[in-house]
């Protein structure tokens, strides 16, 4: 036999007799003690809930950096904590490994005054400076209560809108600690409101009456199987009551012109959420699916079905570069709802950039997003002398600088003849600059251009995406 086909036979014997011997099996190592420093408040079985890995479990040696790095991000995804560090210590010839979790923990009860600016958004309002659109009060905001994450919040508000609020969430029922449960109830009145959109503005009377009363009492319960997922089922009642002048002003703002309009409504969540972090996130993605029957008949004048669609996704490019994108869109099954639950783009986040003097009502819409920036200033820390806390004086910060793109759309067509945008195809693009601190706060500068042409200068005190 020529030597060519000598080669091939012992080659191919040599492969044969390979599939009988025993794999190689990486290093692996017993996960030992975890020890946590620094949760004077937060309790341990909180912490460890959020690790990717518990005492007893085996671990390839070479996932544990990537399952120390995650477990860090969900401990800071979480809102209790500032810094968060995990050490290692492997302990030789046992195959154990233990780890050290340090923490520095947040400042978790706030009672600060109430001052807030009673528009859509704060550029809305300064374009105005109407001082009279002020409402004033005293809110108490308790984070981890108990130490269990629980939430628990007091509002109180006079002025312009007046409110009075409360919010009891306890995130862990069982032990296994995937089942949390929540409620809130809510009584709001107005003497000055929105009451019609013309010329795809908002359109504000004020009047020697309240015009609107309003209350809300919601029950939820959430199931949370693991870090990234989470399911809720909301119950909610809504009442409405407005004022016999309002309806003169405006016929179609509750249904069939009535005074009082009430209704239930039950709706799902699905959140899914890996990103890095949840006030400025650079790397990962986020859903969130809504689906809401409201009326719960289906005879009654407001029983319809809402849809909703939240995907973003962030990514660094490397060289200090990152991009994050969104889509939304929402569906309604009844398009001709009253006016005060026709709500579309210009509200909370969902308005495309350079629209924010303008809303655009409607049932149904889509919006994109899109960034592209820059780290000017990398996340860094800053050390101050006072206060003498960690809580307060280890300051992150960070600055981003980029361009944007945003596009959307509303439909049906409007109803008055002078609103012009919906059914039309919105864009803006623009320049911008973040800054990051701790806290969860983001402070953005905008300048953008829509596509009437229109340019201008905005803040924003969240993240864009």
């Amino acid at each position: 036999m020529a030597l060519p086909g000598k080669l091939f036979l012992l080659l191919f014997f040599t492969a044969l007799f390979c599939q009988f011997l025993p794999a190689q099996t990486p290093p692996r190592v017993v996960v030992g003690d975890i020890r946590i420093v620094g949760n004077k408040v937060t309790r341990e079985e909180i912490v460890v809930r959020e690790l990717e890995f518990k005492t007893g479990d085996t671990l390839a040696e070479g996932l544990i950096s990537e399952l120390v790095n995650q477990s860090v991000k969900n401990l800071l995804n979480l809102p209790l904590f500032h810094f968060v560090t995990i050490d290692i210590g492997l302990t030789e010839n046992t195959g154990t490994i233990n780890f050290t979790i340090y923490l520095t923990e947040r400042w978790y009860t706030w009672v600060w005054p109430v001052f807030e600016i009673s528009d859509r958004n704060f550029n809305t309002w300064f374009k105005t400076g109407d001082l009279t659109r002020i409402s004033y009060g005293m809110f108490l905001q308790r984070e981890n209560f108990r130490g269990r994450l629980e939430k628990l919040h007091f509002k109180i508000k006079l002025g312009y809108q007046q409110e009075l609020m409360l919010l009891y969430e306890k995130p862990y029922l069982n032990r296994r600690k995937t089942l949390g449960a929540g409620l809130q109830f809510s009584l709001a009145r107005q003497r000055e409101t929105g009451y019609i959109t013309a010329e795809d503005k908002l359109i504000f009377h004020r009047g020697d009456e309240y015009l609107l009363h309003c209350a809300d009492v919601a029950v939820f319960a959430r199931w949370r199987p693991d870090i990234h997922f989470s399911h809720t089922i909301q119950f909610r009642f809504n009442y409405l009551e407005a004022s016999d002048s309002l309806l003169k002003l405006n016929p179609d703002y509750t249904e069939r012109s009535v005074n009082v309009q009430q209704f239930a409504e039950l709706s799902y969540l699905l959140k899914i959420d890996f990103r890095d972090q949840r006030a400025y996130p650079l790397h990962g993605f986020y859903t969130e699916i809504l689906l809401a029957q409201n009326g719960l008949s289906t005879s009654g004048d407001l029983s319809f079905t809402k849809a909703k669609m939240v995907l973003r996704g962030y990514r660094g490019l490397g060289h200090r570069f990152f991009l994050a994108g969104n889509i939304t869109g929402q569906l309604v099954s009844k398009t001709d709802l009253p006016y005060n639950l026709s709500q579309a783009l210009g509200y909370r986040r969902d308005y495309v950039r350079g629209y924010e003097y303008y809303v655009i009502d409607g049932c149904n819409f889509w919006l994109a997003k899109f960034n592209m920036k820059y780290a000017l200033i990398k996340p860094a820390v800053k050390k101050i002398k006072w206060p003498p806390t960690e809580r307060f004086n280890t300051i992150p910060y960070a600055i981003y600088a980029g361009m944007f793109a945003d596009a959307g759309e509303v439909w049906p067509p409007a109803k008055l003849e002078s609103n012009i945008l919906p059914g039309t195809f919105l864009r803006g693009f623009g320049i911008g600059l973040d800054f990051v601190t701790y806290y969860d706060k983001v402070f953005r500068a905008e300048f953008s251009v829509n596509g009437k042409g229109e340019s201008g200068f905005f803040l924003h005190f969240m993240a864009a995406i």
